[in-house]
């Protein structure tokens, strides 16, 4: 089993620090028992000769472990479903390197299945997102009966700050305040006389913004001071996530046998097909030019050559036969998201599937151009309950 047989009780809300699986594995609220559920059906039939090493990442402390190994089973589930079968880490002849899947049609080969996620933090970012989630968690277990808390943050710091000192402050500040004056100001949509107070450490700063906590909502056991997070608005790097994660997969294998698919979770925000094609073919620019009777208009202009399969002599990256996007799958929007293939317009070897379902983007070879062949949702494939996902009573 991948989850432990014990007596589940607590129905409060993940801590910031906590785990996904530590979480998953504790909770006894509704919904995650409900994901329990699928995740133990889904392991279930996979392979045995994969299972102890699947099982240990799926449980690890570490969310990027447990989050690459949920999308090894997600992919498992989705390929066994659309009729194929799935060999892990099959040997490849002079290589000692092993892909995931050797994915199979009946008894014939089709292709190699590698699984990675895009858009996680660097270790660096990772301690800092950890010490800031230890000091939320803190106030998050303040008895603070009359506000609920808006927190904002910007930068990050090396060491732990010194949370009882926060603690000590924020509480101080909170008692001063005139709830009265509040909810004139929110009444108003006067956020900018809101009172605010602001913390730093290093180069952490937290400012909290207070607003009341109705009755209802202070008497419930679980309720946390804390009601909303924000970060500081930076700039997004989705087309580099996806483009590192496929080069660093296509430079462990030299030939192939078989079309070599890469199949990429995006874990960062905001991706669509622009950071999907800057990704794959190159970032798109645009040219201004002057017009005669002056001004300037805009126009499409060449990608650049910095695309995992074109750079500056033409199609390259060949034995990625085709690129998988999943767009911040998880076990619980796995049903309203469902995976894109992207084909490499020269493969060494294409990856012809024409029984395949789901959404493709095709090179069509008339008009040089890629199509999109509609597909299907993956909801209807994956073994989910209905509906899902399930909410809490």
């Amino acid at each position: 089993m991948l989850f432990d047989e014990i007596k589940r009780t607590e129905t409060r809300a993940k801590r910031e620090r906590e785990s996904s699986f530590l979480y998953l594995n504790s909770s006894a609220r509704l919904p995650i028992a409900a994901a329990r559920g699928v995740l133990e059906l889904w392991f279930d039939a996979y392979p045995d000769a994969g299972k102890a090493d699947l099982r240990a990442r799926l449980r690890s402390p570490l969310d990027a472990q447990h989050d690459s190994a949920f999308w090894e089973l997600y992919l498992f589930e989705l390929f066994s479903r659309l009729g194929f079968t799935l060999e892990p880490h099959p040997e490849i002849e002079g290589s000692s390197n092993h892909p995931d899947f050797l994915v199979k049609e009946g008894d014939v080969p089709k292709f190699y299945l590698e699984a990675i996620v895009a858009g996680l933090p660097s270790a660096k970012d990772a301690g800092a997102e950890a010490r800031l989630a230890e000091v939320l968690d803190l106030v998050n277990k303040m008895q603070i009966c009359g506000w609920f808390l808006q927190v904002e943050y910007q930068g990050s710091s090396d060491t732990q700050p010194p949370v009882k000192e926060l603690r000590k402050r924020l509480d101080q500040w909170l008692n001063s305040l005139d709830a009265e004056a509040i909810d004139g100001a929110l009444n108003a949509e006067d956020w900018d006389s809101l009172p605010r107070f602001e913390w730093q450490h290093e180069g952490l700063t937290l400012a909290f913004t207070p607003s009341p906590r109705s009755p209802k909502s202070a008497a419930k056991p679980d309720s946390r001071p804390i009601g909303m997070i924000m970060g500081v608005p930076h700039q997004l790097t989705v087309d580099e996530d996806i483009r590192l994660a496929v080069v660093a997969k296509a430079k462990k294998y030299g030939t192939l046998p078989l079309p070599l698919v890469v199949a990429v979770n995006v874990l960062s925000e905001h991706c669509d097909k622009i950071d999907i094609d800057n990704a794959l073919f190159g970032t798109e620019t645009v040219v201004f030019d002057a017009r005669p009777e002056g001004g300037r208009f805009a126009r499409p202009g060449r990608r650049l050559p910095d695309g995992v399969w074109f750079g500056t002599n033409g199609p390259r990256r060949r034995t990625v036969s085709s690129v998988l996007i999943g767009d911040r799958i998880n076990c619980y929007s796995c049903a309203m998201r469902t995976p894109l293939l992207v084909h490499h317009p020269y493969p060494t070897h294409p990856l012809s599937l024409p029984s395949y379902p789901l959404p493709e983007f095709k090179p069509d070879e008339t008009t040089r151009t890629m199509r999109k062949k509609e597909g299907v949702s993956a909801k209807g494939i994956l073994r989910l309950p209905d509906p899902w996902p399930p909410t809490d009573d």
